[in-house]
């Protein structure tokens, strides 16, 4: 079975679509089609339901699918076994909030490339969920996610600091507005919601069914910039991590909103796939990691805000980071 063929498969399966495949490969549309045949003659069985207007993977076809990741991340590491096992080097996968990655990820990144040049970061950012799939089937090395402690059998985590999410306004909005909305059922400044799988969107849309609110106006933004800016404008309030959310505040492009507190607090974590041997530049990119977080967690001690009171929940006595990292 030849590797490439695994690629085409797994692009077509993402797409959706021969033609798309062959566009994104630089294949010809019969090339994509006869390398789908070959898999499906050594495998024995059809990998795609060709009936709809879109291609989708049968139950053996989404079986493949798992195993070419694995395969082609197993590919990805073979050419970085030779040479000094304790020099980090080769390529590293990194995905991240956006969040994480504008407000955080530069205390770790920055160092990192300086020590290891060796080593090339190639960073995504996605939703959590994306992202934790990403690590589940070998397409990302670590991830950085904001969620209520991650308990899923196939991965390990590490807790690295605990996020205050706020729910913000425009420079004008009043601070009890959102209280004043969940008391009353309805939200006529509109809502400006994340991507769906995203984290936020989820704690959002059940803070609003469990009050009854309906919603008069909604967005739906992958950016959180692109969401600050749309905040600032007036066209809704949104909920987004302090620590993100700060500099807005502080330059009076939008304003905290009191709010109930969380039912769990939600925590920057980074995941990878158990049992899988992390690389060295993967150990060293944890490793710069918990050093970071120590100052990440000294600094939410030290500051607070006046405008964010209700929003708060109380910071862990620890942080449950293992000192072998």
């Amino acid at each position: 079975m030849e590797t490439r063929f695994l690629e085409t498969f797994r692009t077509a399966a993402d797409l959706g679509s021969f033609t798309l495949a062959a566009r994104r490969l630089g294949y010809s549309q019969s090339t994509v089609s006869a390398q789908i045949q070959a898999l499906e003659v050594e495998a024995g069985t059809p990998l795609f339901d060709r009936s709809g207007r879109r291609l989708a993977l049968t139950e053996e076809g989404r079986g493949m699918l798992d195993l070419a990741e694995e395969m082609l991340a197993l590919q990805r590491r073979i050419p970085h076994l030779a040479g000094d096992p304790l020099e980090p080097q080769g390529d590293l996968s990194v995905a991240a909030a956006e969040s994480i990655t504008v407000a955080r990820l530069g205390d770790v990144l920055g160092p990192f490339r300086h020590r290891h040049p060796r080593v090339l970061v190639r960073l995504r950012n996605a939703t959590c969920s994306a992202m934790t799939d990403w690590v589940l089937h070998g397409e990302a090395d670590l991830a950085f996610i904001i969620l209520p402690t991650v308990r899923h059998p196939d991965l390990e985590s590490l807790s690295l600091v605990e996020e205050e999410l706020l729910f913000v306004g425009p420079p004008e909005a009043e601070e009890d507005l959102l209280l004043r909305a969940l008391e009353e059922g309805r939200l006529e400044e509109g809502f400006i919601f994340t991507e769906q799988g995203c984290s936020y969107r989820t704690l959002a849309e059940h803070l609003f069914r469990r009050h009854g609110v309906v919603l008069e106006h909604t967005l739906e933004l992958w950016s959180m910039e692109a969401i600050g800016q749309c905040v600032t404008s007036g066209l809704g309030i949104a909920l987004m991590p302090r620590v993100y959310a700060r500099g807005g505040i502080e330059a009076g492009r939008y304003r905290a909103l009191k709010a109930p507190p969380l039912e769990e607090p939600f925590r920057t974590q980074v995941v990878w796939r158990r049992n899988r041997r992390l690389s060295p530049g993967a150990r060293e990119f944890l490793r710069l990691t918990r050093e970071a977080a120590e100052g990440w967690r000294a600094a939410g001690k030290l500051s607070t805000h006046p405008s964010t009171e209700g929003c708060t929940t109380p910071s862990p006595p620890g942080s449950g980071l293992p000192q072998g990292v």
